[in-house]
């Protein structure tokens, strides 16, 4: 009852398009082909990313340590 009446934190705001986006996946998981196609864009969008990167990006930018 908490949950539904003071959902203060908003934990369910968004719970009817969470299922819809869910089902829409499982669906597109079904096609093998579409889901590989689907992978491989994401990674190939993903760009370069790695925490040592990221921390070396703050040093040099934000706290001008060398």
């Amino acid at each position: 009852h908490e949950l539904i009446s003071k959902d203060w934190f908003m934990t369910l705001i968004d719970l009817e398009e969470y299922i819809e986006v869910k089902n829409k996946m499982f669906e597109d998981y079904e096609d093998r082909m579409s889901w590989a196609r689907k992978s491989l864009i994401n990674i190939a969008n993903a760009g370069f990313f790695s925490s040592d990167r990221t921390i070396a990006d703050y040093n040099r930018d934000i706290w001008k340590v060398k």
